[in-house]
């Protein structure tokens, strides 16, 4: 969920017992808001394949959440870096994601993964949402997004580090790229350095 549009997150890889510590922490301070499975399908436009650059800046997705089905544009900055910072992210309701799968598909867009996994998301008053992920062929992580702008980007991330800090994860080795990236590079999808 971006705010104005803008996304500011920090995804971090844990461990089962790290995992657990947190999820404790935030049953007593935030409000939790269920349980659910997501499905999403990334594509790749045929004129500009987007994982042809070491580090892709941009991802389309069609995400299902339950009945529900979201068309998902992030486009990540600084582009093509190892690291990014935030995203322009846009989305809208989709009614029929099949439908929106053919389109695609005679437009030449490719499907290049699926991520599945099973999240858990909590609410940290109006500034974090928290999600506690156990993704399908990557493991276990803890993704906290602002709800709010903190003043710019840097102030809104150092915030996110802050929080992290307070549910247990003091010192965060963050995840760079997301897990598209990830689940492609393990799947030999991504342009290796030579």
């Amino acid at each position: 969920m971006a705010h104005d549009n803008t996304e500011v997150e920090i995804k971090i890889p844990v461990d089962e017992k790290t995992f657990a510590i947190a999820r404790e922490k935030l049953v007593k301070v935030a409000t939790n808001k269920g349980i659910s499975r997501h499905s999403d399908t990334y594509f790749t436009p045929s004129h500009r394949n987007f994982v042809e650059l070491r580090f892709p800046s941009e991802w389309l997705s069609i995400r299902r959440r339950g009945h529900r089905a979201i068309l998902n544009y992030k486009h990540w900055y600084p582009e093509n870096r190892e690291f990014n910072t935030h995203c322009d992210e846009f989305e809208t309701v989709v009614s029929s994601p099949e439908q929106l799968e053919r389109i695609l598909s005679i437009l030449n867009f490719r499907e290049l993964v699926t991520v599945e996994k099973q999240r858990e998301v909590f609410v940290y008053s109006d500034e974090f949402e928290i999600a506690l992920d156990v993704v399908n062929d990557l493991g276990r992580f803890i993704e906290i997004e602002a709800l709010k702008d903190f003043g710019g980007v840097e102030e809104t991330r150092k915030r996110l580090i802050d929080f992290s800090a307070r549910i247990g994860i003091p010192d965060p080795k963050m995840d760079k790229r997301g897990y598209p990236y990830e689940l492609m590079k393990k799947r030999g999808l991504i342009k290796q350095p030579r």
